[in-house]
């Protein structure tokens, strides 16, 4: 990362046709340019002798912008004056007209002063972040709030930024510090704290601290849903309904459907939701040993690299027909996927009379170790039954009073719950240095998420994934 204490300049808008574009301009220049660039001047006080700038924080000023004497653009300027701004810094924000030719103009005319440098990815929220405008977590939630794929997602972003996640920790945080004041008091003054520790009042505490923690867990765990989504693909034999699923599910004619086996060749991805929850349905080729030509061939290898990055797999069976090579397809999807919880039988095709032989083949082992659930696109709520299952398989719950999360989430607080659960081990054996030692693990775990332990590895990481200009 460059130098902090530059002044940066980025246009913060897409790029493309559009009504508005916006420059943003954050650092110690920033007024400086904008006098230049508007050609607007400092005066000088008359009583004092004191620096009186021609723009007022939070106030728009309409002005033309110059490169030199030339008028690149006009548009509104807007002043807002540091610690109170986004970054912390003093910023200003051109909103000139929108395109591809005129912003890049604008943005060439503030680089040519010296000391302004063009933003890196993310570099405007760092510094918000660096500058203690928001924690870790309501940062990483601006690029969330962007890029959400559902309303459930964007709500989640947004109670993140509101602080949501971090009040989550900081409880936590707390009352793990409390813990650990009353534990060390215990091993500076025993005679005064012993009641703490014989009586099991430290045992109690630690197993609520553990039950928080997990709390806070399944939480994050839903917000890392909500962010990323989850993948299901439609996996089984050639001709059992993958297609006609894929397309009921998408609410459109995505795939080809016909009597043929084997029709589709290649993986067919579409976005839905389910359940608030961002989902990708892949839906491929039939999986057997045998295919009937080369493209078929490749169809099923790519077909079995879909599996192996699956969340669930819907393992389609047509119930009214002999499904010879059903097994087949299982013992393909095991190599790759072998997870009972996350296999799903869907028995398509339930408008039509069953088949006797299907019918105890998925009454009989293996497929009867797996969950089943019976289909029907051709009958009105012959999929509101797989919905809610499908909801309940991938662990989905009402998104109300959910944050986003990321996977780095996840790992830390899967740290921290592991520091409790050995510092209630270590309680137990009258450790009660160890104990300590232990809640401080859980504790910095935990100031690693929200940045109050943090690294410049770590803040590199996660503010290159952010556009430029946010």
């Amino acid at each position: 990362m460059a130098d902090s204490t530059d002044s940066i300049a980025a246009i913060a808008t897409a790029p493309g046709r559009g009504g508005i574009a916006i420059i943003r301009i954050s650092g110690p220049l920033a007024l400086y340019v904008a006098s230049k660039l508007t050609k607007k001047e400092n005066t000088t006080d008359a009583q004092d002798g004191s620096e009186v700038f021609p723009f007022k924080p939070r106030y728009a000023y309409f002005s033309k912008f110059y490169d030199g004497d030339e008028v690149i653009d006009e548009g509104v300027l807007l002043y807002f004056k540091g610690p109170h701004s986004y970054t912390g810094e003093d910023v200003i924000e051109i909103q000139g007209h929108g395109g591809n030719i005129v912003p890049q103009r604008v943005l060439s005319a503030v680089l040519k002063f010296k000391g302004v440098r063009q933003a890196e990815p993310g570099e405007f929220t760092r510094r918000a972040f660096l500058n203690g405008r928001m924690d870790l977590t309501a940062a990483e939630a601006v690029e969330d709030l962007i890029s959400a794929g559902s309303e459930s997602a964007a709500k989640a972003a947004l109670a993140s930024l509101s602080g949501a996640f971090a009040n989550r920790l900081d409880e936590l945080t707390q009352k793990l510090t409390n813990f650990r004041v009353r534990i060390e008091a215990c091993l500076d003054f025993p005679e005064e704290h012993e009641d703490f520790f014989d009586s099991g009042k430290a045992n109690d505490e630690l197993k609520e601290l553990l039950s928080l923690a997990q709390q806070a867990q399944t939480i994050a765990n839903q917000g890392v849903k909500l962010n990323e989504g989850a993948r299901i693909v439609l996996a089984g034999q050639p001709n059992a309904g993958k297609s006609s699923l894929l397309n009921a599910l998408a609410g459109a004619d995505r795939a080809i459907v016909t009597n043929i086996p084997g029709t589709t060749r290649d993986v067919l991805t579409v976005n839905i939701e389910i359940g608030g929850i961002p989902v990708t349905i892949t839906d491929t080729a039939g999986i057997r040993d045998t295919p009937s030509d080369e493209i078929e061939a490749i169809g099923i290898q790519k077909a079995l690299d879909e599996l192996k990055q699956a969340d669930l797999i819907l393992l389609m069976i047509d119930s009214s027909k002999e499904a010879y090579d059903a097994l087949e397809a299982l013992n393909h999807i095991k190599k790759v996927f072998d997870n009972p919880k996350n296999i799903l039988v869907v028995k398509s095709k339930q408008d039509l009379p069953p088949n006797e032989q299907t019918q105890q083949l998925l009454n009989s082992e293996p497929l009867n170790q797996y969950p089943q659930i019976s289909t029907s696109t051709k009958q009105d709520g012959g999929l509101d039954v797989l919905r809610t299952k499908l909801q309940e398989i991938l662990g989905i719950i009402p998104s109300e009073g959910v944050f986003s999360a990321r996977r780095r989430h996840l790992s830390e607080l899967q740290e921290s719950y592991l520091a409790i659960q050995r510092a209630i081990q270590m309680l137990e054996l009258g450790d009660l240095v160890l104990t300590a030692r232990e809640i401080t693990l859980a504790q910095n775990h935990l100031g690693t998420i929200t940045g109050k332990v943090t690294s410049d590895d770590i803040l590199g990481i996660i503010f290159s994934t952010f556009c430029i200009g946010k």
